[in-house]
């Protein structure tokens, strides 16, 4: 029975017409993907009326020459980025992810690999997918499901294949648009400027037009980009981009710094640079940091020596009078930021007073104005005591300069045995450089009766003037001892309270100006009159412990409480205001609310009457 069926099949399959006709369909069946009968004209063609065509000259199927090759060599390509990037992400994927999306939006296209069909002779089990072909999306989390390549696992044709080094990131002048950039600009000369006065705002804009078309990362892009990045850390409106703009500035900066061989070869733009990313980085990121970055901008202010821009054979070098104004607004910058390290950490001074060889920056309206006009050295004004007609930069390099004479004093203290004839001096130059503070402020009151928030630099220098009585008084009560100056310890107590309070009315009357306008070293100002004022209460509390009898009433010490917490609570509200956008500030009130709250206790305890 089975032999017989297959009998019958095989004999009806001899029988059968073959299924594919032979010759070639007429290009109008193939369209319309009908059977053709492979007549002239066909069947088809005929009943619908259509010109019957067939075309005899076919294109071979199958890939090209050569581009199995390149097929090859793009998903080689593609597999490196993958497993590249798989491994920087693994390091640090904050800090990379914008550049290696930079790589892949660059990446050459991967050609469409060819259809089964048309490569039935080609073998491409061995290729794994090529998911690089679509883009990352890099708002969300990354994750690349790979299995670790080991040279033994890669497919034929990639063991020649290395993976690529880590390519440097390149500047990102394509994100910042013609109107960013003016918005840029004008924050940073509204709101950055009256703080930090280097620039000729005349100048920069010359300046910036140069670098639009300069090619690759330069000192003058990185200082554009130092600004811009200052600039974000005094608005909320680029909150987002900020961070981005602080890391592409220092990638920048450290690479062209590395590829610096000649030591004695600084431009100005370099210091400028580093200079505004260590007053970005004590606003926004740790103090430790900054005060690294504040430290390699003043060794490159010796490199560059900026101590030394009037004397004479330096003088001749720049003969441009604005440039020649820059530098020496340069200088006194990093002088005075050098002068506020200190009084936090009490750390040796870096730029000596006895070194300088530049005069003292003019007035801000005659150098934007491009009007040179010859200021006097800094030794000029303290052997005359006129403080007539001086800048606010200069006002603040003078004062600051008295601060460090007085750092230098209490150093001295501490190096020196603790003999009469040390104390003798020490109360001596404490003398003079309490006298020189005092004259110094007076010419302040005096040339500037009104003090406004509305000139921040101005009004740094007089909340700095108070602050350094503050210091003095710090100074005295860890250094003086002895019985014998426990009068001239009162005085500076007294003194230092008296400040303290000019700084709270001083925050008190200006408290509707916006923060974002204020110094970024304000809170320094502040943190110091806070301090003060809690140790006097905390004083007053032991007092009253001590004298008031058990059971009594003690309304006056209530009066006297209630004044000076008044005046601490706004020092702290202000703080408070400042902390979103100043790290001194938030490190600051991690000090004093501690305190605050041990203070409140011993209020309660010191003023209940039994």
């Amino acid at each position: 029975m089975t032999a017989a069926r297959r009998t019958r099949s095989a004999v009806g399959t001899t029988d059968r017409a073959p299924r594919q006709l032979p010759g070639s369909a007429c290009e109008a069946c193939q369209k319309r993907k009908v059977r053709c009968d492979r007549k002239s004209p066909c069947g088809t063609c005929k009943d619908g009326g259509l010109v019957c065509e067939i075309n005899t000259q076919r294109r071979p199927r199958g890939p090209k020459k050569g581009e199995l090759n390149n097929l090859r060599s793009q998903v080689g390509v593609c597999l490196n980025r993958v497993v590249a990037l798989e491994r920087r992400l693994s390091l640090d994927p904050t800090e990379e992810a914008l550049t290696l999306a930079t790589q892949f939006s660059e990446a050459p296209p991967v050609p469409e690999m060819p259809s089964a069909s048309s490569a039935s002779d080609q073998d491409f089990s061995q290729f794994p997918s090529p998911s690089c072909q679509r883009r990352p999306s890099w708002e969300s989390d990354i994750h690349i499901a790979m299995s670790p390549m080991t040279p033994s696992s890669l497919p034929m044709g990639f063991s020649t294949f290395q993976f690529p080094p880590s390519p440097q990131s390149p500047p990102r002048c394509a994100f910042v648009d013609d109107l960013m950039r003016a918005d840029l600009d004008q924050l940073y000369f509204d709101r950055v400027h009256p703080n930090v006065p280097i620039f000729s705002q005349s100048r920069y804009f010359a300046r910036s037009r140069q670098i639009s078309m300069m090619n690759g990362p330069n000192y003058l892009l990185c200082l554009q980009y130092a600004m811009w990045t200052l600039a974000m850390s005094f608005s909320s409106q680029f909150e987002s981009s900020r961070d981005l703009f602080y890391k592409e500035t220092r990638h920048m900066l450290e690479n062209l710094d590395l590829h610096e061989d000649d030591m004695n070869t600084v431009r100005v733009e370099q210091v400028q640079a580093w200079l505004l990313l260590a007053f970005y980085e004590f606003a926004r990121c740790n103090y430790r940091r900054a005060w690294i970055t504040a430290g390699r901008a003043f060794r490159l202010v010796q490199l560059a020596r900026l101590h030394e821009v009037d004397i004479s054979e330096n003088a001749t070098e720049c003969a441009d009078a604005v440039s020649r104004e820059e530098k020496r607004r340069t200088f006194w910058v990093a002088y005075y930021l050098d002068r506020l390290l200190c009084i936090r950490n009490r750390r040796p001074l870096t730029l000596i007073e006895e070194m300088i060889c530049t005069r003292l920056p003019y007035s801000d309206l005659a150098f934007q104005g491009g009007s040179p006009v010859q200021e006097r050295f800094l030794e000029e004004v303290f052997a005359s005591g006129d403080h007539s007609l001086l800048s606010p930069l200069a006002e603040s390099a003078i004062l600051l300069t008295i601060f460090g004479r007085a750092v230098s004093q209490c150093q001295a203290q501490r190096t020196q045995p603790t003999y009469a004839s040390a104390s003798l001096e020490f109360w001596m130059r404490h003398e003079w450089v309490k006298n020189t503070l005092s004259s110094s402020l007076s010419s302040l009151m005096v040339n500037h009766p009104v003090i406004s928030a509305a000139e921040p630099m101005l009004f740094f220098s007089t909340m700095m003037a108070h602050a350094i009585k503050i210091y003095m008084c710090q100074i005295v009560e860890s250094t003086s001892h002895e019985e014998s100056c426990r009068p001239n310890v009162v005085e500076c107590q007294n003194q230092a309270m008296h400040a303290a309070r000019e700084i709270a009315r001083l925050v008190k009357a200006h408290e509707h100006i916006p923060y974002f306008k204020a110094h970024i070293f304000l809170p320094l100002a502040i943190f110091l009159a806070a301090s003060r004022l809690m140790a006097h209460t905390n004083r007053v509390v032991e007092n009253m412990q001590a004298l008031t009898p058990p059971g009594s009433s003690c309304y006056q010490g209530m009066e006297v409480k209630d004044g000076i917490n008044a005046e601490f609570q706004c020092c702290m509200n202000a703080l408070r205001s400042m902390q979103s956008f100043n790290n001194l500030a938030r490190e600051y009130l991690l000090v004093l609310e501690p305190q605050e709250s041990f203070s409140l206790t011993a209020f309660q305890g010191a003023f209940l009457c039994e």
